[in-house]
């Protein structure tokens, strides 16, 4: 059994801003605006990319989705603190039965839509229902465990699973777990509307530019959340565009990658905040493309990346990544530090056993339009010193993964994450969307132990650090690094800091209780 953090969170979150807001400093771990709340103003989100859709079970990203206003208008059954551990939102209770393949939830009762639709048992049917079967880009194959839902008690919901796996509260934390009024998703428009428990409904939206937001009701269930009137939310592509919006003022947070932080930092007037995340620079590698299907090709492609000077010129204060779990959330194994060091003899000597003793041409790779500016120049020169060559195509970064799930190229430069839970983020990354080589035995069987909810806590713990072993040591990626970003904003903005919900996996961004003050 399992019991709601909510409550607990929200009151940690305000006792955290009431003891620091007597301090400021341009550079801290905690923000907290100085003085009184303003419950009147509007706060202002900068991100580099927004959102085309509104409806959360088409989206296409779940990061871009989740954090571009979603998780104001909406409330989803649970939540992911910054210790990687999921705890009830709407859920206030979860149970396994011992067999594993049932989920029972206990809802809260004082959720409720603005015409009066309590959020019971029978919505959360309607939208697990909608977003498991409709066609979507990511969400339906989050959900392919669940065989059947039914509201079992007004405010209980049972879940029937193919599988057993304690996945499914983490992904319900995700869009999969938001709630819409099913009559927006029956009668309505999902994607250009919206009819959602919180407390903000939507004042204006350009799709792919802005969306504004209001607070119009008093009766939210949070009390804690919901301070400032409106919310903005803005996407700007342009980082000079981007940093100017920040210096200038038309921007109260937002998030900058550790290369371009100096441009604002220790400006009067804002505070940066420095947060380790599960997100980074990978190159993913299509095992399926020759010589990629070679473990010493792959073995020496890693060997031919020097991860200590990338990390230290390109993402100054990030860690060095050399496996697919950061420090401190479960599966991390610290025997897997370094396993590969840049070695480019060593990579020569790989690819002269594995057949090439001239070295290998891979052709076009593709390159994620949002990867730090300089890292494929980067990367392409210290593969040229092992005998690597490649020419960069650089592809927009929403279109980039299905291209390379494609299997047209051999490798993808780009961003990924540990996701919302390891075992949810490579579901997302060994899948069809982003895999075009598949899975094998080995990852299939490892995979089942880590998700199996009839074993210990420590038992899926052990697994995790096992699959990830696996991982790192069969190279199916080549890890550069975990970002530290530097989140930038005014000084005015309270209740920000490094262990909000979501922190360490994909970085905060769920802003409920953020402020600004007077």
């Amino acid at each position: 059994m399992f019991r709601s953090r909510w409550a607990v969170a929200a009151v940690a979150c305000v006792t955290v801003a009431a003891l620091v807001s007597s301090c400021g400093s341009s550079d801290s771990s905690v923000a907290a605006g100085q003085g009184e709340v303003d419950t009147n103003t509007t706060l202002s989100v900068g991100w580099t990319v927004a959102v085309s859709t509104l409806d959360p079970h088409m989206a296409t990203t779940e990061l871009a989705s989740f954090r571009f206003g979603l998780n104001n208008i909406y409330d989803r059954l649970f939540s992911v603190d910054y210790e990687g551990k999921a705890h009830g939102m709407l859920a206030t209770d979860w149970t396994y039965s011992d067999a594993g393949t049932q989920l029972v939830l206990t809802l809260r009762e004082d959720a409720s839509f603005r015409d009066g639709t309590p959020l019971d048992a029978r919505v959360v049917k309607s939208n697990l229902d909608r977003a498991r079967t409709l066609e979507s880009p990511i969400v339906k194959r989050s959900l392919s465990a669940i065989s059947d839902v039914t509201a079992s008690e007004p405010y209980e919901v049972t879940v029937n699973l193919t599988t057993p796996t304690d996945q499914l509260p983490y992904i319900l934390a995700g869009v999969a777990g938001v709630m819409m009024n099913p009559t927006l998703f029956e009668n309505g428009d999902p994607g250009n509307s919206a009819d959602g428990s919180g407390a903000y409904s939507i004042e204006s939206w350009v799709p792919g530019e802005k969306l504004t937001l209001v607070r119009d009701r008093n009766d939210y269930w949070d009390a804690a959340a919901a301070k400032p009137a409106r919310i903005e939310y803005a996407g700007i592509p342009d980082f000079q565009a981007f940093t100017n919006a920040v210096a200038g003022g038309q921007i109260d947070i937002g998030q900058f990658q550790p290369g371009n932080v100096a441009a604002v930092k220790g400006r009067p007037g804002l505070v940066t905040v420095p947060v380790d995340s599960g997100v980074g620079m990978e190159i993913s590698i299509n095992r399926n493309v020759k010589p990629l299907d070679d473990l010493r090709v792959r073995q020496a492609l890693n060997h031919a990346i020097d991860r200590n000077t990338i990390t230290e010129a390109l993402y100054p204060g990030s860690r060095v990544r050399w496996q697919f779990v950061p420090e401190g959330l479960p599966g991390f194994d610290k025997n897997l530090e370094e396993i590969f060091p840049y070695d480019p003899k060593k990579a020569k000597a790989l690819l002269a056993e594995a057949g090439y003793p001239n070295g290998i041409d891979l052709g076009e790779v593709a390159v994620s339009s949002s990867t730090t500016p300089g890292l494929a120049d980067v990367v392409q020169k210290q593969f040229a010193e092992s005998g690597i060559r490649f020419e960069p195509r650089v592809l927009e970064s929403l279109e980039v993964y299905s291209q390379f799930a494609s299997g047209r190229y051999p490798l993808m430069v780009g961003f990924s994450s540990y996701g919302i839970s390891f075992a949810a983020g490579l579901n997302l990354r060994s899948g069809p969307n982003q895999n075009p080589a598949g899975l094998t035995p080995e990852y299939e069987t490892l995979i089942a132990a880590v998700t199996d909810s009839r074993r210990t806590e420590e038992e899926r713990t052990a697994s995790k650090v096992k699959l990830n072993t696996y991982l790192t040591q069969e190279a199916w990626g080549i890890p550069i690094e975990w970002t530290t970003y530097s989140w930038v904003m005014s000084d005015k903005v309270g209740n920000f800091s490094a262990e909000l919900d979501y922190a360490t996996t994909w970085g905060p961004v769920d802003m409920r209780y953020l402020t600004i003050t007077k």
